[in-house]
């Protein structure tokens, strides 16, 4: 039986980042990309988690996909792939009546438009079927559509690490058309949550699914998937003569490859990370400022006021120093604050410095005073929440001090047995 080393042991690195236009790129051209080193991305923080809304602040789903829609730009991926996962289980669930699951030919973009616009038209006219033409249209509505999509996601704000009530969560942006977003569950210890997107009779709507298509399988959409053209052109084939979730299985199976090698790395990539830059930068030269401080410490025994006033026993004066130096590079070199780490205190990440509401930086300095606002002391400090993310970030604190510990002990043995000392003492 192979001897199982204790997880502590288990040295943190952290995963390498992977450009994701270009990882698309030869997916598209049928190159296999390099595969990145071997990162430890914890068990409890993969992305199916995050995806089945079980991880918390600063790794929740939210999080997620302000970290992809502000600074991988690549929000369309996780947008379609909650809508494809709420579409595939309303269809599993006979949520599309039988006589709206087939489809004919896929319209062309302004064909499409014009016919929302004429529905539009329609409605106005009738008052009977006033109510119901609304509907449609607003079916058709891409925006509409996205904002019902992204409550979806928005919606996991509310939920923490314990249970919450599905009741707490039922949207309705728009009550007067009976439009209702439900959220059955967001436990973190449960089955995977079941989100599903319906009208008010209960149902998916017919215009939805070409909504979706134009919106982000057609050439030039406005969330146009970066995907291979043979792989697009089949499934609008495919979708020409079924609405099956089939037919849309391979583009979900390649978004979720793309988030899954390239934007949930980058994510743990910056997510474990409890500083910004610049904090790092400056624990990292107080870091180098003590290794330079316990070799002046060493010269000083050793020389000062003259070699051979002090025992070749008195370089352990040092390690203190070379200790502490080395823990804050040794932190710093994976992206974090030796000090945050201590209390499991983080500053705000990239993405939580935009105003989804406004689309906008909720802080605007430039220049020093940017750099400055951004440090720890004057920066606010926010409290992990995620229990697996302190985890892994204590598991930092003491393999860097163990780091630490172990890189001062041989430094002060070597200078021991260096010849600069004269014993006279």
């Amino acid at each position: 039986m192979p001897l199982k080393v204790p997880s502590w042991l288990d040295w943190y690195k952290k995963p390498e980042y992977r450009d994701i236009k270009e990882y698309s790129a030869h997916v598209s051209a049928g190159e296999r990309p390099q595969s990145p080193s071997p990162a430890a991305i914890p068990s409890r923080l993969r992305l199916d988690r995050i995806l089945e809304n079980k991880t918390c602040s600063p790794m929740s789903l939210y999080d997620f996909y302000m970290y992809l829609k502000y600074i991988e730009f690549s929000a369309e991926n996780l947008e379609f792939y909650i809508w494809y996962k709420n579409y595939e289980a309303s269809y599993a669930k006979g949520l599309i009546p039988a006589d709206k699951k087939e489809y004919g030919a896929i319209p062309s973009a302004a064909a499409s438009s014009s016919s929302i616009v004429k529905e539009s038209e329609a409605g106005s006219l009738t008052a009977g079927t006033k109510g119901q033409d609304i509907d449609d249209s607003e079916d058709t509505d891409p925006e509409k559509t996205l904002h019902r999509i992204s409550q979806l996601i928005v919606a996991s704000a509310f939920c923490s690490s314990r249970s919450c009530s599905p009741a707490a969560l039922q949207l309705t942006p728009d009550q007067s058309n009976g439009k209702s977003i439900y959220i059955t569950s967001c436990t973190s210890d449960s089955a995977p949550a079941t989100m599903k997107l319906m009208n008010a009779d209960g149902q998916v709507s017919r215009h939805e699914l070409d909504t979706i298509i134009h919106l982000f399988l057609m050439p030039s959409g406005e969330k146009e998937l970066n995907i291979p053209a043979a792989l697009r052109a089949q499934t609008l084939a495919d979708l020409q003569n079924s609405s099956h979730p089939s037919a849309l299985k391979p583009v979900a199976d390649h978004v979720y490859g793309l988030m899954h090698n390239c934007s949930h790395r980058n994510f743990v990539r910056l997510g474990v990370g409890n500083g910004t830059f610049e904090t790092v930068c400056v624990a990292t030269m107080m870091g180098i400022a003590n290794l330079i401080a316990g070799y002046l410490i060493v010269m000083c025994r050793a020389f000062v006021p003259y070699r051979g006033s002090h025992t070749r026993w008195e370089a352990w004066a040092a390690w203190p120093a070379w200790w502490l130096g080395v823990s804050l590079i040794l932190a710093g070199l994976r992206g974090s604050c030796f000090f945050l780490l201590l209390f499991s205190k983080r500053q705000r990440l990239p993405w939580e410095r935009f105003d989804d509401n406004t689309d906008s930086v909720l802080r605007n300095e430039g220049g020093f005073l940017k750099s400055v606002s951004r440090l720890m002391i004057f920066d606010r400090r926010l409290r992990v929440k995620e229990k697996y993310l302190r985890r892994l970030q204590r598991k930092i604190v003491l393999q860097s001090l163990a780091g630490g510990a172990a890189f001062a002990t041989l430094w002060v043995a070597i200078f021991i047995w260096l010849p600069v000392w004269k014993e006279t003492v």
